[in-house]
């Protein structure tokens, strides 16, 4: 027992020098020098700023409508009667063809009835003509022989003098004449014709309708040319001038040459746009309808003294990314003309080294160099 308790002892003691040791001569060992590792470098894309002339090409989008388009009303009363071809929607008139015809058979025999009368009043101031004034008698008799009721009044010889004048004026010659003439031209509104070479896109009311002065017939337009609507951005309006061509195309990819008709003089202030007006004739190898929809390019006047970025290196709208010493900093750069994914500026100094993409996850100790191909 004594024996077992001795080695028991015997043992601890000899754990204890040794845990001893062990921390005494680890007093003596240094701890290995923490290496810190490289710092990464990041490339990014980048190129020396440098202005040029670049094109003003503007790209928009819009709805084709006919240049001219008129609402067909009547001015007299009667019975609707096609004219020269059926009254239906989508029928093509030439210009001056006859569109519709009022009837009216009764105003049509107060007419006649007017120039009846007229013939009458002539014929009874002949011969005291002939007596009183025979040196105008023969152009007056002339004018008697070319009157037909069934056709306008020829023009109404002109007096030779004062007396003469009050002597028509006293038979109520002159008022008669001018009543028919009111009357003549009051008739040529019972034919409408076509103001232009154009379709009837509608018609409101059919043939046999009985129709009142103000009242809508038809809606009737042009189609042999057209124009279409675009909004450009107010930087970029400037660029834009009268008389410019612009290609139209179609979501098949023809495309048809037209120009600036007009330029609006308001700001939409929705969408913060101008209207241009861009006119198109129709052509066989480009048919044209109302209400399609095309793709404009508008070549608009050169930009001066900018460089071209694309929209996703511009941060809060007008800041961009320079590489300076490995760094990047933010800086501001005025804007001139904003396309669908580019965008022309100015406003760096020449030769600093422009970020032209998008960079995420930038930390002050970041290091960076350009990538410049």
């Amino acid at each position: 027992m004594n024996r077992k308790f001795i080695a028991i002892i015997s043992i601890l003691i000899i754990v204890f020098f040794g845990v001893i040791m062990f921390k005494w001569l680890s007093s003596f060992k240094q701890d290995p020098q923490k290496k810190t590792p490289p710092q990464a470098i990041r490339y990014v894309k980048a190129k020396p700023v440098e202005y040029i002339n670049l094109p003003g090409i503007i790209e928009t989008s819009g709805r084709l409508r006919a240049f001219d388009e008129v609402v067909i009303s009547s001015e007299v009363s009667g019975r609707l009667e096609q004219g020269d071809h059926l009254f239906k929607a989508g029928r093509h008139f030439k210009k001056r063809e006859i569109i519709a015809n009022i009837i009216n058979e009764e105003f049509t025999f107060q007419l006649k009835a007017q120039k009846s009368n007229f013939l009458k009043s002539i014929a009874s101031i002949l011969p005291d003509m002939k007596i009183d004034f025979p040196d105008s008698y023969p152009t007056w008799m002339d004018f008697f022989e070319s009157i037909n009721i069934n056709y306008p009044l020829p023009q109404i010889p002109e007096t030779t003098s004062s007396k003469e004048r009050i002597f028509m004026a006293t038979r109520n010659v002159l008022n008669e004449y001018y009543s028919i003439k009111s009357n003549e031209i009051r008739y040529t509104k019972y034919r409408i014709h076509a103001p232009f070479d154009g379709s009837l896109k509608e018609v409101i009311l059919q043939v046999g309708a009985v129709v009142n002065p103000g009242v809508r017939l038809a809606i009737f337009t042009r189609n042999d040319l057209y124009e279409v609507e675009v909004p450009v951005r107010v930087q970029s309006i400037s660029l834009c001038k009268c008389n410019m061509k612009a290609d139209l195309t179609n979501e098949s990819g023809d495309v048809q040459h037209g120009y600036i008709s007009r330029i609006a003089d308001v700001i939409n202030p929705a969408t913060n746009t101008v209207s241009v007006y861009v006119a198109v004739k129709d052509s066989k190898l480009l048919p044209l309808f109302d209400g399609m929809y095309l793709n404009v390019k508008i070549y608009g006047s050169d930009v001066h003294d900018v460089m071209e970025i694309s929209r996703s290196a511009v941060y809060n709208g007008s800041e961009v990314l320079v590489l300076q010493d490995n760094k990047l900093t933010k800086k501001s750069i005025n804007i001139q003309k904003l396309n669908d994914e580019t965008l022309y500026f100015n406003g760096l100094p020449v030769g600093e080294m422009l970020v032209t993409e998008s960079v995420t996850g930038i930390t002050g100790n970041a290091k960076f160099e350009a990538l410049t191909k």
